[in-house]
């Protein structure tokens, strides 16, 4: 699969030509001295070669940047021919051909076959060897070089192609799992509305109830036209603190709706969990359980029961067999914090993004609380703080 080309650092690409230019000058030097010409030869012709093999090779080591930031194909070609004529030239093509060969285009890396065999065959115009079986072992040396350099450049081409790859799955799962939470947090919306949907409904039946009452009954005695007005009063105000709650709640659409348990269901929640042989223990402050006005807010008495309802099921879902713990603490005024706490394992912790917890976040926001849940030293606990 062929890549979109990605360029080096500006520092990077100033050490890529730094290095490739020593190189380069090295092999100028070792080449050229090798073929020094004898005594009583005439050294113009020897001078010119390496005068033009410098300057060539200047040139290749100047294109390489552009080669490897802004024009890959068309400089990296040129150099690649310029290194048929220069031997300075010869490491900036290996590079070129090696960014080339990352690029995994197959019609790419045949041009850059022929063109570098081309140089070759030029070099061996310019500088000839001695016999037929010279020119083979040059270009068998030549085409193992190509190989080798064509294959470094495809493994770096499929390394970058995996981690391309890999970087798409990762934004993908990440963008799913996003959506998952927020699928998890409007429903977990919807559920909370429907459960103060039910209190309001119950409250505006009081209201009725006792409106209806002062309406028809003209024989109440003034004491009670007051109390039945102070019901009317105090269930009106309930009824408009929960009604400004459903508010700040998004509900995706009605629902068929039935009473929901609250703390006071608790104990009957752990019953149930100890008769499928989980191994939970209960605290509970009397306070809690107090109805009326003495006790918590209807819509605080359910987020506190669904706490625990959630913290039991992760406990018996990611750590069966341990024991649980379960307490709920609190004063008017001070909050109230419920605890849910077992023992488990690196292996059994739950999942730092299960939609139940990011449900149990949600409620103690809109709670205007706090909540927290994770493991140390050995112990999962899951702890949501709300006002009361």
């Amino acid at each position: 699969m062929p890549l979109p080309t990605q360029h080096p650092s500006p520092w990077k690409t100033a050490g890529i030509t730094a290095a490739a230019a020593a190189v380069g000058v090295l092999v100028f030097l070792i080449v050229r001295g090798s073929m020094l010409p004898p005594d009583d030869a005439d050294p113009l012709p020897f001078i010119g070669l390496m005068f033009l093999d410098f300057v060539l090779g200047l040139t290749a080591v100047g294109l390489l940047p552009i080669a490897l930031r802004r024009s890959p194909v068309g400089a990296g070609l040129a150099i690649i021919a310029l290194s048929g004529l220069s031997t300075l030239a010869l490491p900036a093509a290996c590079l070129c051909i090696v960014r080339l060969a990352t690029l995994r285009r197959p019609r790419l890396l045949a041009a850059t076959a022929l063109v570098f065999l081309a140089a070759v065959l030029v070099d061996l115009a310019v500088n000839p060897v001695d016999g037929a079986e010279d020119y083979g072992w040059v270009l068998l040396i030549a085409l193992g070089m190509l190989g080798v350099l064509v294959l470094i450049g495809l493994n770096r081409g499929a390394k970058r192609a995996l981690i391309v790859s890999l970087r798409q799955e990762a934004d993908s799962a990440r963008r799913e799992q996003d959506a998952r939470a927020d699928q998890a947090r409007l429903a977990e919306r919807t559920r909370i509305a429907r459960e103060m949907h039910d209190t309001l409904a119950h409250r505006l039946s009081l209201i009725s109830m006792h409106a209806g009452a002062l309406e028809y009954r003209t024989d109440l005695e003034p004491e009670t036209i007051r109390s039945t007005a102070g019901v009317l009063r105090e269930t009106a105000a309930k009824a408009a603190s929960e009604l400004r709650q459903v508010l700040a709640v998004l509900r995706e659409e009605p629902e068929a709706t039935a009473p929901q348990p609250n703390i006071s269901a608790i104990p009957a929640l752990v019953a149930s969990a100890r008769a499928v042989g989980t191994d939970i223990k209960l605290s509970i402050e009397p306070a809690l359980l107090a109805a009326g006005a003495d006790g918590p807010a209807d819509a605080t008495s359910r987020h506190l029961y669904r706490v625990a309802q959630e913290g039991i099921t992760n406990a018996q879902k990611h750590a069966p067999g341990h024991p649980v713990a379960v307490s709920l603490t609190g004063a008017p005024g001070e909050g109230i914090t419920v605890t849910v706490s077992n023992p488990v394992s690196r292996s059994t912790s739950p999942a730092p993004d299960g939609l139940g917890l990011i449900g149990l976040a949600e409620r103690a926001r809109l709670s205007g609380g706090s909540f927290e849940s994770g493991a140390k030293r050995g112990v999962y606990t899951t702890a949501v703080q709300v006002p009361w």
